[in-house]
């Protein structure tokens, strides 16, 4: 004897069901029973009897709830399980790997109604959407999307899909993430490849984006699903290469054929590029989105291949994004050296900030030697367009951090180097601070020094000291600074030469040395790193001179500068946050003390600056992200002492050079060892030119010095 299944039962069942007899007179009221019905005999209603009753109720459900009045009304829970269950059913049925059935065309037709039904149900609905979410609708829709008949018959499969998906994700962030964690990024990405245009899909490609932009809305989370699953970062650039091609080609075309072609052409292929460019614009800012939030990401893009791919997608941003901009507006405030200056070219700036974060990363530096890049670079910096150079710039001052990568490329590329200095000196602002930078990491390791010098760079640096770009100002500053330490006498004649002339960017008369002007740029800044990394120069030119005689010592007194007061304010203002720099200073203040004469009256001033009114420098602001301080990094065990004070305001009562030397010379509160030797050092100096300085001291000064200052070294 033979024993019939539930299923042979229910599908031998009499085809008169709940849902025939709700077709024949279909209302609201009767909704429940029908749903009811599904709900409890999932297997009879997609048999092969009963399937294309259950889909043509699913389309009258979905068109029911077109009304917003009908669907807040049916969100009790009732058709949302339903459409869950059978959804899930159906993709179980026409899932990835599946073979086609006799019955294939009519799953189909119902896969596309239950998801009509879920995407108008569920459209500005919350309660919808929580109950599909609670009844495994979320993870299902997930699935569909995988289902090959999405693409073989985009319109209407993928448009009824996506477009479910997009409804479910709006403004829902629960449903978002369980979308999300059932992996239903990956089938929008793949839905956008150029491979997929065929059969009408440029039309899906709108809701694509619109869905996928729901999905990595929170760029955090979404971040974290790109971490978690390696290839998916890559498919996506590799989706915007592909689709950043196809545009070009279409362009190219344009621009070669005749005109009367190009005006049929583009009637045929609007659509199609509107598609292009929408996709385009949304894999973009995705992600560059998840870049910027996870270094994870941005390690796995970490091969030429990819970084090929980004400058491809750049080239075609600067190429269609107008003609550059003879100038760019002077940023306000220092920006971070790693982040490219906007360009006015939004997507040519996202690009650019892909480029340069994925370059950043360790892992990247072994791209430095694939030839083909490198290539690629050093074409784009030898280019009259200034964009592409500028990207090429900071990627390949990224790729070149180590001091091997530096100094191969001061000794095998001069022309490469040349390049850049060229950008530096007369180039846009944007590729100006990209040009800058690189040189300044190359002016890093003691084998390059010399060749910089040999390419003119001192003289360049020298140039820019006080110009109004804050990023590059501080990169010429900090490239000076550099090849003071190994080439001081080059540097430092730079510095003390007379260039007679405007500067470009402020109209100073530039018949004052570089020194000078520099001097006046750190006495008038506000920015703590143009202020810090200017007297680092300042010091560095002072031991240059008078210790390693750089240059003849009265080149430099000939000038009447006055070296002692930006030192004093370093010490007085960044001392207790980067020790390092105050001791710096107190070290050039000691030279300069010892190498006091009738033509150089160091010591006359630093005895000045112990009067409190003398050596009044101002308020000090605490330092922002967008303030950093160029140069040495400074000891980690300090890091406690650097954000000890000041926490609650944001400006401080700056204290007295004369109390500072005080607390360092009785080593109270958080003081380094190394600067209380140096202060000490300081005071011995100033005492011994008590006895030989002919001409006499400051009043005040000298009595504050021998009767708070002197009792305390001892």
């Amino acid at each position: 004897m033979v024993i019939s299944t539930k299923a042979q039962r229910e599908g031998d069942a009499s085809s008169d069901t709940p849902v025939t007899q709700w077709l024949d007179a279909p209302t609201e009221d009767s909704v429940k029973t029908v749903v009811t019905y599904m709900l409890e005999h999932p297997s009879q209603s997609i048999s092969s009897t009963h399937i294309v009753a259950t889909a043509k109720a699913f389309k009258q459900l979905a068109d029911m709830c077109r009304d917003p009045d009908v669907r807040t009304r049916l969100a009790d829970g009732a058709l949302a399980a339903a459409s869950s269950l059978l959804l899930e059913r159906v993709v179980a049925e026409l899932g990835p790997g599946t073979e086609q059935s006799n019955g294939h065309a009519e799953h189909v037709f119902l896969l596309v109604q239950v998801l009509r039904c879920i995407c108008n149900q569920s459209a500005d609905t919350d309660a919808a959407r929580a109950q599909l979410l609670e009844h495994g609708g979320t993870a299902a829709l997930a699935r569909a999307l995988n289902i090959d008949d999405v693409w073989r018959q985009p319109v209407p499969v993928a448009q009824a899909a996506f477009g479910a998906v997009l409804n479910v994700s709006l403004d829902h962030k629960l449903c978002t993430q369980a979308l999300v964690d059932a992996c239903a990024i990956e089938p929008h990405i793949s839905a956008l490849r150029v491979h997929g245009l065929g059969n009408g899909a440029h039309s899906v490609w709108p809701l694509v984006c619109s869905s996928l932009d729901n999905l990595c809305e929170d760029a955090e989370a979404a971040a974290t699903h790109f971490e978690q699953h390696a290839g998916l970062a890559s498919n996506m650039l590799q989706a915007l290469a592909e689709i950043t091609a196809q545009l070009a080609n279409i362009a190219s075309v344009s621009g070669e054929v005749a005109e009367q072609f190009v005006q049929i052409k583009e009637q045929q292929d609007a659509d199609v590029t509107a598609a292009l460019r929408g996709a385009q614009r949304t894999l973009l800012w995705n992600l560059c989105e998840v870049l910027e939030k996870s270094s994870v990401v941005r390690l796995q893009l970490c091969e030429p291949v990819y970084m090929h791919q980004m400058f491809d997608i750049l080239a075609y941003y600067v190429a269609t994004g107008g003609p550059d901009e003879p100038t760019q507006p002077e940023p306000s405030v220092a920006q971070p050296p790693s982040r490219p200056l906007p360009q006015g070219n939004r997507n040519a700036d996202a690009t650019a900030q892909m480029i340069v974060g994925v370059s950043g990363e360790d892992a990247a530096l072994s791209m430095f030697d694939d030839s083909g890049l490198q290539q690629r670079l050093f074409a784009q910096l030898a280019q009259s367009e200034s964009a592409l150079a500028a990207a090429a710039a900071l990627c390949l001052g990224n790729l070149a951090r180590t001091d091997a990568h530096c100094t191969q490329l001061a000794e095998t590329h001069p022309d490469v180097v040349q390049a850049a200095i060229a950008w530096f000196e007369s180039g846009e602002v944007r590729v100006r601070h990209a040009a800058s930078g690189l040189l300044k990491n190359l002016c890093v390791p003691a084998p390059a020094k010399a060749r910089m010098v040999e390419l003119g760079l001192p003289a360049v640096a020298a140039r820019n000291v006080d110009t109004a770009v804050v990023p590059v100002q501080a990169n010429a500053i900090g490239i000076l600074r550099h090849l003071a330490n190994g080439c001081a006498e080059p540097t430092v004649q730079a510095l003390l030469a007379q260039e007679p002339g405007k500067s470009k960017d402020q109209g100073q008369d530039q018949g004052q040395c570089a020194l000078a002007r520099l001097l006046t740029a750190v006495r008038s800044t506000d920015i703590d790193g143009i202020r810090c990394e200017g007297t680092r120069l300042v010091a560095a030119v002072a031991k240059a001179v008078y210790l390693k005689r750089a240059c003849d010592a009265q080149d430099l007194e000939a000038r009447g500068l006055d070296l002692v007061a930006p030192l004093v304010r370093l010490v007085v203002l960044d001392g207790q946050r980067h020790p390092l720099l105050q001791q710096e200073s107190l070290v050039a203040l000691t030279v300069l003390v010892a190498a006091s004469s009738d033509n150089a009256p160091y010591a006359h001033a630093v005895v000045r600056c112990l009067v409190p009114e003398t050596a009044a420098v101002g308020t000090v602001s605490e330092p922002t992200e967008d303030e950093p301080i160029e140069g040495d990094t400074i000891e980690a065990n300090d890091a406690d002492d650097e954000t000890a004070e000041a926490d609650d305001a944001e400006t401080t009562a700056p204290d007295s050079f004369t109390n500072v030397l005080k607390r360092l010379l009785t080593q109270s509160g958080p003081v380094w060892p190394q600067s209380t030797m140096q202060a000490k050092s300081l005071i011995t100096q100033l005492t011994t030119q008590l006895n030989v300085q002919s001409s006499p001291f400051d009043p005040a000064g000298l009595d504050i010095l021998r009767t708070e200052i002197l009792p305390l070294t001892n």
